[in-house]
Order: structure tokens, then sequence, then C-alpha cells
């Protein structure tokens, strides 16, 4: 039997997962082999309409549980520069403490992405910053 995972009542958009291997705070994840997993980004994950889980809360190792943050405010660490209100894509990398960074979506190349989110604020490469998490996937070009 699935289990799932647990939903707060007082806040609906963050919910308690287990790390399917390691992941990292206030990165994207996927979601994990079983409904309450959640795992880093994999080859498999690296954008065009790839479904994003979340944005975890804290580091985790295998097994461990973690809060994942899925809609709403969150930080989110700079896969390079980003400007705000830009539209936000979660990005595999063969590094993976750099899986699950966020970056800017190039305009005109929404259709079957992923919009993980928008930006609240400005931030250079590498560095930590507000994102409102929306998780939509464009199905037509703008």
């Amino acid at each position: 039997m699935a289990r799932t995972p647990a939903i707060p009542m007082d806040n609906p958009f963050h919910g308690s997962y287990e790390a399917e291997g390691a992941v990292y705070e206030y990165h994207a994840v996927i979601p994990g082999s079983d409904d309450h997993q959640v795992k880093e980004m994999t080859a498999g994950g690296a954008g065009d309409g790839t479904i994003i889980e979340g944005v975890v809360q804290d580091d985790a190792n295998d097994e461990e549980s973690v809060k994942v943050v899925y809609f709403g405010p969150t930080w989110g660490y700079a896969n390079a520069a980003i400007i705000r209100n830009a539209r936000l894509e979660a990005i595999f990398s063969a590094t993976a403490i750099n899986n699950g960074r966020f970056q800017t979506i190039a305009a005109g190349s929404y259709t079957g992405k992923m919009v993980a989110g928008i930006a609240l604020e400005d931030a250079v490469e590498l560095a930590k910053f507000k994102i409102f998490l929306t998780r939509e996937i464009i199905t037509r070009a703008d």
C-alpha cells in the first residue's frame, strides 16, 4: 500500500516526504519511486515538461524525513543570474549539488516546459533567492 505525503491542514502548501537518496536544501526535487518519496533531479529530469514535486527545505540523506514546499513562497538557488518576475525552471546538472537549481526560461520557449515558479527578487549566480513556486506546464506559446 502506498503512503501519501502528510499534508497538514494548517498549511496545505507543504508536506513531509522521505528522501530517496541525498537531497539538498532549497533545491527542486522530483517524485521518488513511491508516493511518499522525493529525489534529486536525474538525467531524465532535465527540463522540458519534467514534473517537480517541490523545493526541499533542509538537507536530507537517504530515508530521512524532509519538508517539501510544493506551492507558494520558498527559497531557491540560482543556477545563473536571475531577474525579478522572470519565469523559472529547475535544471538537471551532472554535478549533484547543482541539481534542482533554478534558471530563467528564455522568452518564447515556454511551450512544453514546466514553469517551476516566478522570481520574487534579482539574484546572481549561485545565490539564494526568493521564489513563488507555481508548478505549471505551459501547453501553448505565449
